[in-house]
């Protein structure tokens, strides 16, 4: 009987060490190549394709794995980098190439395995993380290939660390010019934003008052509290590069 207790206790161990790492473990290799491809938003996709095998693998591993017991964090990192891998990969199917919109249908092919599923990235987005994960900061992490959206981040997202990672990549989005800016006369503000706001324009709020109040939360204090004085707002949309974000890398 004591053996017993013994060996139950060391499985316990076992098991603990095996899981104190949480989700992690699951993304170390996409980590990895997104340290090693990833510069300033820049994607070095020939870097990529030299490992495509370990990518591939990483692939697999998603496919893999189920995502039934994770907690919503879990979910949102898994979601996230699989639809950031699946989009390289996508990219490596057709590369060279110089824009995403080059090939057919590129969000809607339901080819890509996730989590015991075959989907398409608009799976990904639209059902999984944007209607049943609820969560707008997404729009700041997942990439489409392209220089007009966020920046591909050089790490991989986790579920012990998402909501901090999701909240860097919304603060450096709205430090970007490309996706946004704003002018003032007098008590008049005319925000200059990215499409996104227009395309999804409903997961950032009901309103307009609503829609600048998500965006006040991840500016720098002296400029939100210029825009909270405005006695007017206008919002107006950038134009969107739908050119490929392709950099040398590391």
């Amino acid at each position: 009987m004591r053996k017993i207790i013994m060996m139950s206790a060391a499985l316990l161990m076992v098991f603990a060490v095996l899981t104190a790492g949480g989700d992690s473990d699951l993304h170390k290799t996409w980590d990895t190549m997104l340290q090693k491809y990833v510069k300033n938003g820049q994607v070095n996709y020939k870097g990529f394709a030299r490992d495509v095998k370990q990518l591939d693998g990483y692939l697999e591993k998603l496919d893999k794995t189920d995502v039934s017991t994770f907690s919503r964090e879990e979910k949102l990192a898994f979601w996230i980098n699989a639809y950031n891998a699946y989009t390289v990969k996508l990219i490596l199917n057709h590369y060279p190439v110089k824009s995403i919109r080059k090939i057919s249908r590129p969000w809607k092919q339901r080819i890509w395995k996730a989590a015991g599923k075959t989907l398409s990235l608009d799976d990904m987005e639209h059902k999984i993380l944007r209607k049943e994960l609820k969560e707008p900061r997404i729009h700041f992490a997942i990439v489409c290939a392209s220089i007009g959206c966020p920046d591909l981040q050089g790490f991989a997202f986790t579920g012990d660390h998402v909501n901090k990672q999701l909240d860097r990549a919304a603060t450096q989005f709205f430090a970007s010019r490309k996706h946004f800016y704003f002018e003032t006369d007098e008590k008049k503000v005319k925000i200059f934003i990215s499409k996104i706001f227009s395309w999804f324009g409903e997961d950032f709020g009901d309103n307009k008052e609503q829609k600048v109040n998500f965006i006040l939360r991840f500016l720098e204090k002296p400029d939100a509290e210029k825009i909270k004085k405005a006695a007017s707002i206008k919002i107006k949309y950038l134009g969107y590069d739908w050119n490929l974000n392709e950099g040398r890398g590391k």
